[in-house]
């Protein structure tokens, strides 16, 4: 008898080490999942308080494996990620894009007209005017909707007299619509792209945004020769592509003037001069500053009313992570002398080339110098890019913080060849875009920021 009660303990005790093992096992999954969840998001002081950045790297790729709780269907959150189950738009998740002035002939890609490097550059970072326009049908057909990068905040005043951010929770769009920012880097057309089959200019004729652009053969034209005309066009065809009126933003450099006028300092006192202006000038000896200063506010203006933003790319088209906070500050004070009394005052800055003033993205730190001086200079919406990064927005107490990806030939070619352009154009319904290339696109192709 005592050796059957000693066997039947033995048994009794397997169930008892499975229950510990088992409970071993979720506790320490309990914690992974705690304690790493809490590493993606940190907190950190800024210069108005506590930051919580809310943003990671997303690239929209559907979840196959959600269902429904009740039905067992697949889920219909068929937005990717960005729409919530209640509709809502996850702010931390919203592409946004950026593109270059458009080219409407074959003297981009002709080293007869350009140099060799700079076909290269045309041909990587530019799209045609028809090729855009076939990205915006897809984008369409994909069920984006622009929206503005301050629709993703409510802006309220400090106590202090400053602006307080908070992410928006109850953003919504119309069902089944997705949103996407766009915005247009170098709205300036610089001297670097003339007589290569660029716009030279905006304009307004009739009270619409047209561009100028003198074709191979000098004739002078006026027309839809760039994104911005090209696109107003568009949403009077598509209205619902517009979120309450949202378009683009047009983020401008000041050292040869904006929207193809030019309006900076060097022209009308003549000092510091580059060849490039210097030859402009000599080949457009009626030249008014004034009346170019005037031409551009008129266009500034209208470029308000239709609904379009301005940015600050730095005067000097600067990267600001190498920059020392000196030359900034310079830079921003040509910014203010000779941009911003054509705009108007901005408080969105696009950092360019890959470059940023942190090294943890969307993280402004009270330390950070940089950060102080453009939030003091009135900045709260700051734009960096990446290659690698897809629909990302983090949230600080007094900024929003938003990485781009470059809709650039390059990386709309790399959809089949390479992650993670083949996951981000897949989500952007942009695949096989290489049918609609132009045909005089020439083969040479390089990622260039």
């Amino acid at each position: 008898m005592a050796k059957k009660r000693q066997q039947k303990s033995k048994v009794n005790t397997v169930p008892f080490v499975l229950i510990a093992v088992f409970i071993a096992v979720v506790g320490m999954a309990t914690w992974y999942l705690f304690f790493s969840e809490e590493e993606n998001t940190s907190k950190t002081e800024s210069a108005t308080g506590v930051v919580v950045i809310t943003g990671v790297p997303q690239n929209l790729k559907k979840d196959e494996s959600k269902t429904d709780d009740e039905s067992g269907e697949k889920s219909n959150d068929d937005t990717d990620g960005i729409i919530r189950q209640n509709g809502t738009v996850d702010v931390t998740k919203v592409p946004h894009l950026f593109i270059y002035p458009l080219i409407n002939d074959s003297r981009a890609f002709d080293v007869n007209f350009a140099s060799k490097d700079r076909v290269v550059v045309n041909n990587s970072n530019n799209f045609t005017t028809q090729e855009f326009k076939v990205l915006l049908e897809k984008l369409y057909e994909a069920d984006f909707m622009l929206v503005r990068l301050r629709d993703l905040v409510e802006e309220t005043e400090s106590p202090g007299g400053g602006v307080l951010i908070t992410p928006r929770e109850d953003l919504k769009l119309p069902e089944g619509k997705k949103p996407i920012i766009l915005t247009e880097d170098n709205v300036n057309y610089h001297h670097t792209t003339q007589n290569m089959g660029y716009a030279s200019k905006l304009i307004v004729r009739s009270g619409k945004i047209k561009c100028v652009y003198v074709n191979a053969n000098g004739t002078e034209k006026v027309g839809n020769y760039d994104a911005v005309p090209i696109l107003e066009e568009f949403i009077e065809r598509y209205p619902d592509f517009s979120y309450e009126g949202a378009r683009m933003t047009l983020a401008l450099t000041g050292y040869n003037g904006v929207f193809g006028y030019r309006t900076d300092a060097a022209y009308q006192t003549g000092e510091g001069l580059t060849q490039l202006q210097k030859d402009w000038l000599s080949e457009n000896p009626d030249f008014s500053y004034d009346k170019d200063v005037e031409d551009a506010r008129e266009v500034a203006n209208a470029l308000l009313a239709a609904g379009y933003e301005f940015a600050n790319k730095t005067w000097g088209d600067r990267i600001v992570g190498t920059s020392t906070l000196t030359d900034l500050k310079v830079d921003m004070e040509k910014w203010k002398t000779s941009v911003e009394p054509i705009i108007g005052k901005v408080d969105t800055y696009v950092f360019a080339h890959d470059s940023d003033i942190s090294d943890k993205p969307g993280e402004y730190l009270t330390t950070n110098e940089k950060f102080n001086y453009f939030t003091d200079e009135g900045y709260h919406f700051f734009c960096t890019e990446s290659a690698q990064t897809f629909g990302m927005e983090a949230f600080g107490t007094s900024y929003t913080w938003s990485m781009r990806y470059g809709l650039t030939p390059f990386n709309v070619r790399e959809w089949n060849r390479s992650e993670p352009a083949t996951s981000i154009m897949n989500a952007l319904g942009l695949t096989q875009m290489e049918g609609y290339y132009d045909s005089d696109r020439t083969g040479d192709y390089a990622y260039l920021s």
